[in-house]
Formats: structure tokens, sequence, C-alpha cells
């Protein structure tokens, strides 16, 4: 693992580092603290071992929970994965679409998988006719109770490491509130390259602004060592099919997914409005995206920006519509059935 993670580290990159240059009186962007007592190691080796150690580590129970929720993905080269309920029905009528029009007839020998963590049965039913989709039920009462509390988002990693199981080569994570640009292509190319595909924007607040203590306090890290790392947004994610990507990238991820202390550690009152600015440090929790940017910072270090994805903020493998809908496509593709 650790030969891998150096060998990546030494490829070439079409990516410009960016140096963290502010003081940290604006503490909701990133910001250079004038000290940490515990900073992140630059050592690949003792990286490795930290990321490989028992606290993210997957037990055979939890693999096996995962093994039964991919049991009836079909094998393909590419999944496209996504979940829904039936608050965003609408919005992913959208999304599907956009796959249709765009991604379908680009990308070969895929499959795209919608886990429904809420959907009524008449929508499941619609969806199931109408989508040229798979769909799964995502059983919760499988797990552990505080699943059930879909705003945690455990369920996200879950699923992409489920589908994993079932990829030859790549799993695409996306939000219902994105839709493709024609260059889909271009980013499982990079993704083949790179082996993963990250949306990280410099302008993005820091980790820690937007983290719980309790997160840093199980990963085992000092808040003031990611203070000058931007948040890692999980909307769209690409991950290839790789031992050390499956085992360094996702496994934590989904072992964190299965402890209530690291990846939901808060009750209602905690704030998880992450949009307003804030003025201290854990004043919002961004639950899955807090967990894989403190995973892949803790991997990659300040050599993180070799995995983002080139153009994010101006659009250019995807667009963000938040609020975008299409509630009658389900309908207008059924009437032709």
């Amino acid at each position: 693992m650790t030969a891998t993670l150096v060998q990546m580290l030494n490829e070439t990159t079409d990516m410009s580092s960016h140096t963290v240059t502010a003081n940290c009186d604006d503490i909701w962007i990133a910001c250079r603290p004038e000290t940490c007592f515990r900073p992140l190691s630059q050592n690949p080796k003792e990286r490795i071992w930290d990321i490989l150690s028992p606290k993210l580590t997957l037990t055979e129970q939890n693999r096996q929970q995962i093994v039964e929720l991919s049991s009836t993905i079909p094998v393909s080269d590419v999944i496209f994965v996504t979940a829904t309920s039936d608050n965003h029905y609408d919005e992913t009528q959208y999304s599907v679409h956009n796959l249709h029009a765009v991604v379908y007839p680009k990308v070969k020998n895929m499959t795209f998988v919608i886990f429904d963590i809420g959907l009524t049965p008449e929508q499941r039913e619609k969806t199931i006719n109408a989508c040229r989709c798979h769909v799964i039920v995502f059983p919760f009462e499988k797990f552990p109770s505080f699943f059930k509390e879909r705003g945690c988002y455990t369920w996200k990693p879950l699923i992409v490491m489920a589908s994993m199981m079932k990829s030859n080569k790549f799993v695409v994570y996306q939000d219902a509130s994105l839709s493709w640009k024609d260059t889909v292509l271009e980013l499982l190319d990079r993704g083949d390259k790179l082996g993963l595909q990250l949306w990280g924007v410099n302008g993005m607040h820091n980790i820690p602004v937007a983290t719980l203590k309790g997160m840093f306090d199980y990963m085992g890290d000092m808040p003031c060592a990611y203070l000058n790392y931007t948040q890692i947004q999980s909307g769209i994610i690409v991950f290839k099919q790789t031992p050390f990507i499956v085992r360094a990238v996702l496994e934590p991820w989904a072992k964190c997914g299965f402890e209530k202390d690291c990846f939901c550690p808060l009750t209602k009152e905690n704030s998880v409005d992450c949009f307003t600015p804030k003025k201290e440090i854990h004043m919002c929790h961004r639950f899955d995206q807090s967990a894989l940017s403190m995973i892949v910072t803790k991997l990659f270090v300040n050599e993180r920006y070799r995995y983002h994805m080139p153009g994010i903020d101006k659009d250019r493998y995807i667009a963000i519509n938040r609020g975008q809908r299409d509630p009658t496509y389900f309908d207008e593709v059924l009437k032709t059935v």
C-alpha cells in the first residue's frame, strides 16, 4: 500500500498546487494556523498505517452487510449510483432525463443504480418502469438504528462500496441535483489515469469549520491539522476499481459510516447549516463530505490537489441545478413503452 501511494504521488499531473497563505483570523476559509502540535504526517508509511488501523477497517459483519447490499447489482464496467427519496423525486427525474440523453449514448457497459431511501410505492414503481436503471430499496432495518436518520448520509459510502463490488472499472457517485455535459468520457479517462476524481474547490470553506469535534476524536486527529485544507464536495465522485482505492479510501469511508461517533456525532441541536460563514470551528457538520475530506486529506496531505477535477467551478463536466425538476419525464417515457 505504501509503495502504491508513493507511486501515485510521483506521477506527473496537469493540476496546479494551491498554497494557502491566509492566517486564521477568518476561520471560515482555508488558513495556516500559527501552531499545531500534531500536524498530519508527511511520512507515507505512517499515513498508510493510520488509514489501515482498526478504527478505519470494516468488521466481517460490516463487510457482509455491504456484500448483501450489492447482491442484486449487475456486474458492469461502469456503475453510476445515486439515492433518492420522495422529496427529491422530481429532481431525480430531471437527473435521469439528462443521463438518458447524455451519458447512456456515450458510456458502454454501464449500469445506473438508484437506491430508494424513501420513495412512495407509486414513485418506486414508476421509477422501476421508466428509468432504465436498477432500483434497490435500502434496507435500513438491517443496519444500526441511527441509519434511519437519512440526513446523516450514512448510507452514501455503503452504496458506493456496494456498487464497487460489482464494477469492473469505475463507480461514479452523483447527487440528483446535477446534470452531465458531453465531456463525461473525459472525466472517466481522468479517473482511469489517476484512480480518483474529487470535487475540490480552492475557495471552499476549510474542513474543521464544517466538521464536528467528534469526527476528529474518532479519527485521532487534531482539527488544526486540517485548517489549511478545503472540504471536498461529494455531489460527484469518480472511483476506479483498484485495491488501493477500495482499501485506502472506500473502506475507511464506509467504516466511519458504520460508527455513529464518527459519521454522525450530533443531536438535533447541532447545526447542519454549513452555508452561512462561521466564526468558530465545529459550528456545523457535513457528514459524508466531512468524512471523505478527512480521509483523502489524511492520505494525500498537500498532494490532494492532484485528484481534484479540473474546471469544476466552470461546469466543465457537470452543472449543478439545485431545484431543477422534470416532474413529467417518467410519465412521458412510459407513454412510449
